[in-house]
């Protein structure tokens, strides 16, 4: 199996080098999608809630709420209405939004202000700090999610990276701009400076109509990160 997973992997790398694209360490052709610019003054505020909220929450217990992923800090936060309203998760859920209700409605407003829609219709945030690699699919999830990333790293860097097919990777730049991505393609965090920190918000559904599958990623590729 390994060997024949080596000579995929340089059949992929002559592929793409014989068409003149880019390639990842696998040999599978990048290409490059950019979200939608977030307003400056909401991500100035994005970035300055999301640095005071893990300064004050590094030194306490639970921050890592989805252990099998890669992050320094990992927060879900949940609409109660995705629980039955009878329900224990429900009540916890409630009482969870409201500890955290300024940075819940400061979410909301950002994504608001690019995708109104969507805006109406995600049931839960990812409030991460620090996410890396950890390759992985959102199997819950009923439809794309919408990633938004602010902090110091490095302009095209940390991008979320998602396998579009077996030969074609796309590089998505989130960093101070909004990208809707289909999450239940495999999908990880691209590598960035570890000095540098990144702040990221994921809006996603796990309740309501399943979406079918469609396309990986939802702008046109471009030459530009």
């Amino acid at each position: 199996r390994g060997q024949v997973m080596e000579q995929m992997l340089r059949l992929y790398q002559e592929e793409a080098s014989k068409e003149g694209k880019c390639h990842d360490g696998n040999g599978r052709a990048v290409v490059n999608v950019s979200g939608t610019l977030v307003e400056e003054s909401i991500r100035k505020r994005v970035l300055h809630s999301l640095r005071e909220f893990w300064t004050s929450k590094s030194s306490s217990a639970g921050n890592r709420e989805r252990p099998s992923i890669a992050a320094e800090n990992y927060m879900i936060l949940c609409s109660p209405t995705m629980f039955d309203a009878t329900s224990q998760n429900a009540a916890k859920a409630a009482i969870k939004l409201k500890k955290y209700e300024a940075l819940w409605n400061l979410a909301h407003e950002a994504i608001n202000s690019v995708d109104p829609f969507f805006a109406s219709h995600y049931t839960a945030v990812a409030v991460t700090h620090n996410f890396e690699g950890s390759p992985h699919i959102d199997k819950q999830n009923l439809c794309p999610f919408v990633g938004f990333a602010v902090g110091d790293y490095e302009d095209g860097t940390g991008g979320i990276m998602v396998e579009c097919s077996a030969r074609v990777v796309a590089k998505v730049n989130t960093k101070n701009r909004m990208a809707r991505v289909d999450g239940r393609y495999p999908h990880w965090v691209g590598p960035y400076d570890s000095k540098r920190d990144r702040y990221s918000l994921i809006y996603y559904r796990t309740d309501g109509e399943v979406e079918p599958i469609g396309p990986a990623v939802f702008t046109v590729p471009s030459d530009n990160v």
